[in-house]
């Protein structure tokens, strides 16, 4: 250490010692260091030669003076300006707490003592939380006045701090209200509002809390703090990305998310906020704690560790909580099943004796639960002797597989009854060397009375099944010689039906036919023999010959329609050329007929069946569709005809066509049906907005083919 001795009266080789020296004392009141007194010479070189924090305040104007001991504490603010600055004007923030003990050591002489004293000093251009253990101390001249005030102090911030924020921690705990309820019973809202509740008490390290927990993208504020008020909306925070990150946020824009936040002790706004993602182990619920930061102290390491040990404390506690809450639950659960379990459950040692029977148990071997805690039940003195083997097989099964297959036995009743029942066991291990078996039981004398029932009720069924299999077979069998009768009499019907027809259009033809022609021979020889008479004989002798003429056509048509002479003589596709062509004269429908070029013959009662078909379809299509137009299309193919009538109308209302499904059909259309089924073939008709579509197959075989 080198001691700088010569013109400078202040020893020293530090830094204060050094701006001491080099600070120009004339322009204060002290004057320059030459005309100190030696008192005051003295008393600074003490200082400087001190290691413990030491301050001077001298004269009137209580010029300051510090050593380096004392120099971490002032901080930048107000280092170096301090030395040599007044004292009232160096300390304003705190002059009210500090000026009154300076006065009473200056004008009295008193000291003063002061452990764990708040002194908030100003660091970084704002009021810091600070903490100090001092003493203020006369300095007195040779006449024994006191001449300044020396301060022996220590900073106790950092002690302080901690031993609030160990309280704190301390008092994390749910309320004995709360406590007190069974577990099952316990809210978990009320239960995280006590914990948060309790950081009310250190309002300085934590102006304000809340704790939000989040389950399926749903996010619930489980608890705050009064002092957050509106802020703690969780629409304002990042909760779910703090969450899913599970990373810790700090914030440094709370006003601007939610606006000023005045949190008492401090009178300044609180700026910042800490977002602390709480891990809840095996539990499908997030939870998220907001923490204020205080504005009276900077947000260090250890600020932000104590803030992580709230965070570990609440969710240890929250983890607990949700643990005890569940496994009660799920005894609650478990009793409540096993309570109203219909099957028989006990649970015993290998060595027999019982630890727990359920009541449907009880009602099974006729003991009551007081006996069992008696000792009374052994499920060794419960299992007949015949049945040690089975039980041991069980027993060796559990032993190596932790359960035993299902098996048959019986129980000896308190009454001496045997009850017989199906007995499933499995392990229950408490530890490597402390086994129990859990049995479950069912009582099969109401399944072995229900099985006797029920052969009883089956042999009776089977019984009546066979006289009433044997009476439908009867009753079907008659219906289907009746069907067959009523097949073989419609088809008689229909082909009687076209025979009546062909000998009525034959009739027609050359009876009616040939008179008319004679008729029209003799007007035209009545038209030939008045060409000297009257107009009005000649004009009515004409009018008779049209008449005569359209007549003859009608009839001509009707025995055509009736039964077309080109059916017999061509074919099926001669006689549908020619019905379509005059359909479409007589109607004003224009009918696309597609056939095949290689049609050939087919049978004579298959080629009306197609023709009287095609006939019904297109005088529906004229009567009902509305169509102006409509189309037919045959295919022949190995072993079958096809062809479709297709419209353009308006289509079957939904109604008809149910009606149509349930056989309540017109004649028509159900004669097109019966006639497609004489031969074995398939009748469809599809319908709607866009038109009506008639499908029809026919089988053909090679038999059938002509050429």
């Amino acid at each position: 250490m080198t001691i700088v001795f010569g013109s400078s009266r202040i020893i020293g080789d530090g830094e204060m010692a050094g701006l001491i020296r080099r600070f120009d004392w004339s322009s204060t009141s002290l004057g320059a260091i030459e005309t100190w007194p030696d008192i005051l010479v003295t008393t600074v070189n003490m200082l400087l030669a001190s290691r413990h924090p030491l301050f001077l305040w001298w004269g009137p104007e209580l010029i300051q003076f510090y050593n380096d001991g004392y120099r971490p504490s002032i901080r930048a603010d107000k280092h170096p300006s301090a030395l040599g600055q007044r004292g009232a004007e160096c300390w304003p923030e705190i002059w009210s707490i500090i000026g009154p003990q300076i006065d009473a050591v200056m004008t009295r002489g008193e000291s003063t003592w002061n452990i764990n004293q708040l002194v908030p000093i100003n660091r970084q251009g704002k009021p810091e939380e600070v903490y100090w253990t001092y003493s203020y101390s006369p300095v007195r001249d040779k006449f024994g006045v006191p001449q300044g005030t020396l301060v022996v102090c220590s900073e106790t911030t950092e002690q302080v701090l901690s031993e609030r924020r160990l309280r704190t921690l301390l008092a994390i705990t749910p309320e004995p209200a709360i406590q007190d309820q069974p577990p099952e019973s316990r809210p978990m809202l009320p239960f995280a509002q006590s914990l948060v509740a309790a950081l009310t008490g250190d309002s300085e390290d934590v102006p304000f809390a809340a704790l939000y927990l989040l389950t399926h993208d749903e996010i619930t504020e489980a608890g705050s703090t009064c002092a957050i008020g509106p802020a703690s909306d969780p629409a304002s925070w990042p909760l779910a990305t703090v969450a899913r990150l599970q990373t810790p946020v700090l914030l440094e824009d709370l006003p601007d998310r939610v606006g000023t936040v005045l949190c008492p002790p401090w009178s300044e706004p609180v700026s910042r906020s800490y977002l602390l993602p709480l891990p809840l182990t095996g539990s499908s619920t997030l939870a998220v704690l907001l923490l204020g930061i205080s504005p009276r102290l900077p947000f260090d390491d250890k600020y932000e560790t104590f803030f992580k040990l709230v965070g570990h404390r609440i969710a240890e506690l929250l983890q607990s909580e949700i643990h005890q809450v569940e496994l009660a639950r799920a005894a609650k659960r478990f009793s409540g099943l096993v309570e109203a379990n219909p099957f028989g459950m006990m649970i015993a040692g290998l060595d027999g004796n019982v630890s727990f029977v359920n009541p449907a148990f009880l009602e099974t071997v006729g003991y009551t639960q007081a006996e069992v805690a008696e000792g009374k039940v052994r499920w060794d003195k419960l299992t007949p002797p015949e049945y040690a083997a089975a039980d041991a097989r069980a027993v060796e099964q559990i032993r190596t597989l932790g359960r035993c297959e299902v098996y048959e036995q019986a129980l000896i009743a308190k009454n001496g009854h045997r009850v017989l029942i199906l007995v499933g066991a499995a392990a229950l291990r408490h530890s490597s060397s402390h086994l129990e078996v859990a049995r479950f039981i069912t009582d099969l004398t109401p399944l072995k009375k229900a099985e006797a029932a029920l052969r009883a009720a089956n042999e009776d069924l089977e019984k009546k099944v066979t006289e009433r299999t044997a009476a439908l077979e009867a009753e079907i069998s008659e219906r289907k010689r009746a069907e067959k009768s009523l097949q073989e009499l419609t088809g008689l019907l229909l082909r009687t039906q076209d025979e009546e027809r062909r000998r009525m259009a034959r009739e027609l033809h050359d009876h009616a036919g040939q008179s008319l022609a004679a008729l029209n021979m003799n007007l035209s020889a009545l038209q030939r023999a008045t060409g000297q008479m009257d107009d009005r004989i000649i004009r009515l002798a004409e009018e008779s010959k049209q008449i005569s003429n359209d007549l003859s056509t009608e009839i001509r048509t009707l025995s055509y329609l009736l039964h077309p002479p080109l059916l017999d003589e061509s074919g099926i596709g001669s006689a549908l050329q020619w019905f379509v062509d005059g359909f479409s004269e007589r109607s004003g429908i224009k009918v696309d007929l597609n056939l095949p070029e290689d049609l050939g013959r087919l049978p004579r009662e298959l080629e009306l069946v197609i023709f009287r078909v095609v006939q019904e379809g297109l005088t529906n299509v004229h009567r009902h569709s509305g169509s102006s137009s409509a189309s037919i299309h045959l295919t022949r193919s190995d072993g079958a005809v096809h062809f479709e009538i297709r419209d353009r109308g308006k289509g079957i209302h939904p109604e008809r066509q149910r009606e149509m499904k349930t056989a309540r059909a017109g004649v028509g259309v159900r004669g097109m049906e019966e006639r497609v089924r004489q031969f074995h073939g398939t009748f469809e008709i599809r319908s709607d907005k866009d038109g009506t579509r008639v499908s029809v197959m026919l089988p053909v075989t090679d038999a059938d083919s002509t050429d």
